[in-house]
């Protein structure tokens, strides 16, 4: 919206935005939510603010369906009617019909979710408190998170820093060296899989560090409450487990007329028209967008870098101009792991190619720390979330159930 907004021409076309908040939320920050680095605030863009001043219309709705023929969105607001469709609705969890997911585990998808991992955290330890029982005690205090990927990894760590530098002095009756949990779970072969082999090193080693207890190779089987199940007959027993296992298509996909991968998301061109039709565009977790024979992974770095070739190119729809195919660039990868400490893949810097650099400790911790930074949206949000940073750093995190 905001490359459209400096593109077009006044008058030249009215942009309608749809979205079910009024809020842009910046996920990839949503676990320091859950552990209390980060006020909901910080990561959640109001977006009127911007809407007004590019003179877009915003209307807060759910899309319940699109009719491609009549060219209509139907939404929970009334219908819109369109003459180009840009589908960016993002990815939902993905439970792979595993029992007990949605009734048992958490999730790390939504503000709400991040809030409500973050009541539960700190609800177990003062229920641990008063608890008399080592055993149950002990399932009060321990922490599964389901899924080795960035949000699972980021997850863990960063719950032990939580635990270490903030909770150990506020709960003395309680031995979190001993006492204390988290266990992560996964069916790949090493963490973080989709990312450089080395990069999962320096993963294990900061986890292994952590005393987080990593299970590989292991599938879960059914989630019950307080327990976990694998298809080995093995069994994790702890009150609070966080499911961080995967994302599935968003189900706007599934009634559209439109060809889609094997995982659901709409097949793009080049040029990121879905099924060759001229007024359907789709990118991020919605399109399946191939590029050297497989499709981009489902990550926040890949739609960020298609939005401004994606507005280049509705432009040039509107203006009858012929489109231009996208190069994907990608810059590398960056994973937090608590405290001063994290792994940077490096592959392009200011847009310039740099080889493969691949770092970790305190220098990629910095490079993952500037680069959030700048991908807020809003000064204020970005002064806010420097500010949290140095809070929790030198000081406590927000360990409150408060709103």
């Amino acid at each position: 919206m905001r490359r459209l907004e400096g593109a077009l021409r006044r008058g030249e076309a009215e942009i309608t935005l749809v979205d079910r908040n009024n809020y842009h939320l910046f996920t990839p920050l949503l676990y320091q939510v859950a552990t209390g680095e980060l006020p909901s605030h910080a990561v959640a863009y109001p977006l009127r603010r911007t809407t007004a001043r590019a003179r877009v219309r915003f209307v807060q709705a759910e899309v319940k369906r699109l009719d491609l023929d009549l060219r209509v969105a139907r939404t929970s607001a009334g219908d819109l009617p369109y003459d180009h469709v840009v589908i960016a609705c993002g990815a939902v969890t993905n439970d792979f019909d595993i029992p007990g997911v949605g009734e048992h585990a958490l999730t790390v998808k939504t503000l709400a979710d991040a809030q409500a991992v973050k009541r539960r955290i700190l609800d177990s330890f003062e229920q641990a408190v008063l608890e008399t029982d080592p055993a149950v005690r002990r399932a009060l205090l321990t922490f599964i998170v389901i899924g080795a990927g960035p949000v699972g990894v980021e997850l863990a760590s960063s719950l032990r820093d939580l635990m270490d530098h903030t909770l150990r002095p506020m709960y003395p009756d309680l031995d979190l060296g001993r006492e204390t949990s988290i266990v992560l779970i996964d069916g790949s072969e090493r963490v973080l899989p989709q990312m450089d082999e080395r990069l999962s090193k320096i993963a294990a080693r900061r986890l292994e560090q952590q005393h987080i207890r990593v299970v590989l190779r292991t599938l879960v089987s059914e989630i019950g409450p307080g327990a976990v199940l694998t298809r080995k007959g093995a069994r994790f027993a702890g009150r609070t487990i966080v499911w961080a296992g995967g994302v599935g298509p968003n189900p706007l996909l599934q009634g559209l007329d439109i060809p889609r991968a094997k995982d659901g998301r709409l097949i793009v061109d080049r040029t990121f028209r879905a099924g060759d039709r001229m007024d359907v565009l789709a990118l991020g977790d919605a399109a399946a967008f191939e590029q050297e024979g497989r499709p981009l992974p489902q990550l926040a770095q890949v739609a960020v870098l298609q939005a401004p070739a994606l507005a280049g190119n509705l432009v040039r729809l509107l203006r009858d101009e012929p489109l231009v195919p996208y190069e994907h660039h990608a810059k590398g990868d960056l994973i937090a792991l608590g405290r001063t400490s994290a792994g940077a893949q490096v592959r392009r810097l200011f847009g310039v190619p740099v080889g493969n650099i691949v770092v970790g400790g305190l220098p990629a911790w910095t490079v993952w720390r500037v680069n959030y930074l700048t991908q807020l949206l809003g000064v204020r949000n970005r002064a806010t979330l420097l500010l949290e940073w140095i809070l929790s750093f030198f000081f406590s995190r927000m360990a409150a159930n408060t709103p």
